[in-house]
């Protein structure tokens, strides 16, 4: 599973993804305040 984390002033937002393709594509819309990480 691919996620990214996203940090923003006081939240922390997680999202999941099955592909890593699509994880990609998706992290390119947030800032850069955000990482991607799999894990199993």
């Amino acid at each position: 599973m691919w996620v990214i984390t996203v940090f923003e002033q006081q939240d922390v937002r997680i999202f999941e993804y099955t592909n890593k393709d699509e994880a990609t594509k998706a992290l390119q819309g947030f800032s850069k305040n955000a990482v991607l990480s799999y894990t199993k």
